[in-house]
């Protein structure tokens, strides 16, 4: 009897309580939602830029591993390459034309006056993404594979350039999300003046002079990838090459 007496008043939950119950429920399982789509999204941001990490790491140690590998000749012109005061030349005596090793190959693709010193040319392109790639070409693994071996070049300095070129512009690795997601490989030559004239009596003009520089140049490499819409920028910069100054002897 007690018990009941005790209890007479309490008739349950209000209407008002229980949809106030339900809206802080509500406001934490929105909240729950909400940090796990963030959790997935930052995941996913760290392993592109873990990916961007690898891409650029191994993008210069292709440049410092192939520093000395010749750019533009065939198999059958690196047997007639000869070296003098440390420099590659190829022809005869009287039309010897310098042979630009890999950094500064890759740095005169597409300038104009600028051709290799071998036949093969330098069909081949500077990597600068300003786009997404087109993914309706590469869908399928066989067109993927019909275009890599098309474009299968038979030197070194080349190749390595189209599998760059692959890497990066068909999207394999690092993912582009919009136009912002920029990517470019570009090589600086500094030297300590403005202007100088080579043995050969070409005029060499560097891209930045630095009083500190005391080799004839030094080929400075800078890779950058642009993430997460623009918003995250991966940058290295590192020393792709050097010429070294060579004494006249007098």
């Amino acid at each position: 009897m007690f018990n009941k007496i005790k209890y007479k008043n309490q008739k349950g939950l209000t209407i008002l309580e229980a949809l106030m119950a339900t809206v802080i429920v509500g406001i934490g399982f929105i909240a729950v939602f909400q940090m796990v789509n963030y959790s997935v999204n930052s995941i996913h941001m760290s392993g592109e830029r873990t990916k961007a990490n690898y891409l650029v790491n191994m993008i210069a140690e292709g440049f410092i591993g192939y520093r000395d590998t010749i750019g533009g000749i065939t198999r059958e012109e690196q047997d007639e390459v000869y070296y003098e005061g440390g420099k590659a030349f190829l022809g005869t005596e009287a039309d010897k034309k310098e042979c630009k090793k890999f950094a500064e190959y890759y740095k005169n693709l597409g300038v104009e006056g600028s051709t290799p010193c071998g036949e093969t040319g330098s069909d081949v392109t500077k990597i600068e993404v300003k786009q997404c790639a087109n993914r309706e070409t590469f869908q399928r693994k066989d067109d993927y594979t019909a275009i890599n071996e098309t474009s299968t070049y038979k030197d070194a300095a080349r190749n390595k350039i189209n599998k760059w070129t692959k890497v990066i512009e068909e999207d394999q690795v690092v993912k582009c999300r919009s136009k912002k997601d920029f990517k470019s490989i570009k090589i600086f030559q500094m030297c300590a003046w403005d202007d100088y004239t080579n043995d050969l009596g070409e005029t060499i003009s560097c891209d930045l002079t630095n009083e500190n520089i005391y080799d004839e140049s030094m080929l400075i490499g800078r890779i950058q990838i642009n993430l997460n819409d623009g918003r995250k920028r991966k940058f290295l910069y590192f020393q792709a090459d050097y010429k070294i100054k060579q004494s006249d002897g007098g």
